[in-house]
């Protein structure tokens, strides 16, 4: 839990604990004497760790090369995702932010030579017969781009070639023939038809209707054309008579529907001409247009091209119109050229490897592929496939894509259709998901894909998603895991230097001599928390390069040096500790009740970090024990007031377990035994205080004092064993900050599992200390080790009789509990 600082009301979070203002009653006293077990004190010579310039200097090469190191397991994994094609072998990488997965994954895969060839083009065009479902074509890399040309090329012979058509000695000939016969057959059947009119007294006229003109009939009387108007007046004054009025309409009518019939099979002939026409032109054009083609067929021989160009050849024929102007302009089907166009969306043509493409941005367009749109709502303009762009997964086909987890996971509908893309292999561009449906009618054809995918994430969501989605454990069948710690031998110090002077060369840093590159080599050390590890977290390392050399330069040195090394460490302390800074105000002003002298019974110091992700500290904080005669076993305030968490309630669980194997063997674990983190009020949680617990309970219960110049860490099993915790540097260095601002005495220092002596990595002042006896690290392996420690008192073992020595610190605490025990009976009898 990162630390949460609150000035006004005084109030710190310190991970485990909370620390307030409010202050209990104070405790009287009780000294104990020094500890008894002298061998259980740490030397200086065991606490010292540091790593010099002279070893550096011993096992350096002089290299600036930096290969991928300490990560055999995921290099392993990898590998074998990789050259395996079988389906379902991506890669679920994991690791700490900073290990180098990135790194480690573009490196592995630039060097990646596979026997394949490279990926093929990818071209859209279109479909013929259903022009809403776009056809996909396959070219070998660079080819798509030639056969666009050559498809251009066609279109423009084509045009070339019918806009000589006119020239061409036996079209023009036949194109003469033809028209002259028609028009002859128009003239006859129209003179008939006049003649016919004349003699029943009608003629034919022409009317302007607006912006129209069309032919009508009009009867002749009295030598002139007159209009049915004039003659429905003359009618009206007794100049025609009704009878004849009735035959003139009669006969208008039924020389209008023979008009008629004449117009229109002139108009069926003439089209039957342009009929003969265009199969005339087909048939002097498609000679040259075929032979163009059959050149694009033998250079292009996939099945699904010749198919697409026997639709392209048929289409050309059916809209010669098109491709001439003067006709073009006057067709009511206005041009659409781009049916001939060829959208390549992947080309190859300058690719050398395979592709590798880290999307980080990955919403389901840039991931899958969009529509542009192009259309328009009145539907002049269509959305068509040269509207379609590739996306990323596409862009990878034939190589890899690499994912962050939690890029891809953030979008439901993308991580769906991935899954569904690598399990159906092939994938279609469609409009993004939209609540408003889809905004194009567009259904392209799937696209054929093999990619690997990689996706980098932590280890939580890989076993999330191998627990609970059934396709991720098929689809994503190799995990390749980057470990944060590595060996610390002389060929990864090695490398370490290496990557070191890598940062300086590629960054333009100054060189880093001898002595600091020991110390970042220390600082390593310290952020694997072993003595014989290093830590992989190498972006951590850079930074810490790049931020010395910023500090050599101010204070104008040409090397960076371990001063500079530890000025960037001590600034970065500084921009952090604001938090560690106010909670040591309220320790030492009294506010937090933190005693760093004397001895008390039922309280002990115990140890919580203070982890905010990029920083952690640790501080000390009291832990208090209260016991009576009862039947509530030990009683977990934390828990009780809703703030434990699980693990440190099963460690309370566990000290029960302990008291009732190691003293109540004879009689029944008979007491209410109340345990507190102290002016605490977050959650607390973990196990490493549990030690802790113990010895102030057992302080409790036997009535002796616990020295408060000691804290204590360290978790314990249900035999008295102590077992190693985290963090147990920060801890250390963390009381040893507040005993030297409150004034070190000689007596104070720290209990620490016997295990942890590997994962101690201190400061050079605190090492110091320690070697000048200011300050003792002391190490238990037992609960009874550590009560010697902080009692001076021999806790004792049984004798064969199955008795502890009498005035022991157990044989004390088990008479206690057997006295409540009888007074529980004594008082359940009552």
């Amino acid at each position: 839990m990162p630390t949460v600082v609150d000035v006004q009301e005084r109030r710190y979070t310190i991970g485990m604990a909370q620390l307030r203002t409010s202050l209990p009653a104070s405790e009287s006293p009780n000294r104990a004497s020094a500890p008894r077990s002298g061998s259980n004190e740490l030397t200086a010579e065991e606490v010292r760790f540091s790593v010099s310039a002279e070893d550096i200097e011993r096992l350096d090469n002089g290299s600036e090369r930096f290969d991928i190191i300490g990560q055999p397991r995921a290099l392993r994994a990898l590998r074998l995702a990789i050259d395996i094609e079988g389906k379902g072998y991506n890669i679920f990488a994991t690791g700490l932010a900073g290990t180098g997965k990135r790194t480690a994954i573009m490196r592995m895969l630039k060097e990646y030579r596979p026997g394949k060839r490279l990926p093929k083009d990818i071209a859209y065009v279109h479909n013929f017969k259903q022009p809403d479902q776009p056809r996909v074509l396959y070219f070998e890399p660079g080819e798509a781009g030639e056969f666009r040309t050559r498809v251009s090329q066609i279109i423009n012979v084509y045009g070339r070639v019918l806009s000589t058509l006119p020239f061409h000695a036996s079209y023009k000939g036949e194109r003469d023939r033809l028209m002259l016969q028609a028009e002859g057959r128009e003239t006859q059947a129209v003179s008939e038809f006049e003649q016919k009119l004349n003699a029943e007294g009608f003629e034919i006229i022409q009317v302007e209707d607006k912006d129209d003109q069309h032919a009508d009939i009009a009867p002749i009387y009295e030598g002139e054309s007159a209009s049915f108007d004039d003659l429905q007046r003359m009618v009206s004054k007794g100049e025609i008579q009704e009878q004849v009025w009735n035959e003139i309409r009669e006969k208008y009518y039924r020389f209008i529907d023979e008009m008629k019939q004449i117009f229109h099979s002139l108009q069926t002939e003439r089209s039957g001409v342009e009929e003969s026409l265009q199969a005339l032109q087909i048939d002097l054009v498609r000679p040259e247009i075929e032979a163009e083609i059959a050149r694009v067929r033998l250079d292009f021989p996939d099945a699904r091209v010749h198919h697409y160009l026997d639709g392209f050849t048929e289409d050309l024929f059916s809209h010669m119109n098109w491709f001439r102007p003067e006709e073009a302009a006057r067709d009511d089907d206005p041009p659409q050229m781009w049916r001939y166009g060829v959208n390549v969306i992947i080309d190859h043509s300058e690719t050398q490897s395979i592709p590798i493409i880290f999307e980080s941005h990955p919403d389901y367009q840039k991931l899958f592929g969009s529509q542009d749109a192009g259309g328009d709502s009145g539907g002049e303009r269509p959305n068509t496939f040269m509207q379609l762009r590739a996306g990323s997964l596409l862009q990878a086909s034939g190589g890899f894509l690499i994912l962050r987890a939690e890029d891809i996971l953030g979008g439901e509908d993308a991580w769906n259709s991935l899954k569904r893309a690598l399990q159906d292999g092939n994938t279609e561009i469609r409009p993004a998901p939209s609540p408003f449906g889809q905004g194009s009618s567009l259904k392209p054809e799937p696209v054929d894909i093999a990619v690997k995918v990689i996706i980098m994430g932590s280890e939580h969501i890989y076993d999330y998603l191998y627990n609970v989605d059934e396709e991720f454990q098929k689809l994503f069948k190799v995990p390749a895991e980057f470990d944060s710690v590595m060996m610390r031998n002389e060929t990864s110090t090695r490398e370490y230097v290496g990557f070191m002077r890598m940062i300086c060369r590629d960054e333009g840093l100054r060189k880093i001599d001898y002595d600091g590159i020991a110390a970042v080599v220390e600082y390593g050390v310290r952020l694997s928390e072993f003595r014989d590890r290093l830590s992989t977290q190498f972006s951590k390392i850079a930074d810490l390069i790049r931020e010395a050399d910023y500090w050599a330069g101010r204070e104008h040195r040409g090397r960076i040096s371990r001063e500079d090394v530890q000025r960037a460490l001590q600034e970065r302390k500084f921009l952090y500790d604001l938090p560690e800074e106010k909670i040591d105000e309220q320790i030492l002003s009294g506010e937090l009740l933190i005693s760093v002298h004397e001895s008390v019974v039922g309280c002990i110091n115990g140890l919580a970090v203070i982890d905010r992700g990029y920083y952690s500290f640790a501080r000390p904080i009291l832990i208090t024990a209260r016991v009576s005669p009862g039947t509530d076993g030990i009683i977990n305030i934390e828990r009780e007031s809703g703030l434990s968490g699980e693990i440190h309630d099963k460690g309370v669980y566990i000290l029960e377990g302990f008291l009732q194997s190691t003293y109540a063997r004879s009689f029944p674990l008979s007491m209410n035994a109340s345990v507190a983190f102290e002016q605490s009020y977050v959650e607390v949680d973990g196990d490493s205080a549990s030690s802790t617990e113990i010895y102030v309970i057992l302080s409790a219960i036997a009535d002796i004092p616990l020295r408060q110049d000691i804290a204590v860490s360290g978790s314990v099993n249900q035999m008295g064993q102590i077992q190693p915790v985290g963090g147990i540097s920060e801890k250390v260095e963390g009381f040893f900050e507040i005993c030297k601002k409150i004034g070190l005495t000689g007596t104070q220092g720290v209990i620490i599992p016997r295990q942890n002596l590997s994962n101690l990595i201190l400061t050079e002042e605190l090492q110091q200390t320690v070697a000048d006896g200011r300050f003792h690290i002391y190490t238990a392996e037992t609960i009874d080790e550590g009560l010697e420690i902080l009692t001076g008192m021999e806790t004792g073992s049984r004798t064969p009789k199955g008795n502890f020595p009498a005035r022991s610190i157990n044989a004390l605490v088990e008479k206690r509990l057997r006295e409540m025990a009888e007074l529980v009976k004594e008082f359940g009898a009552d």
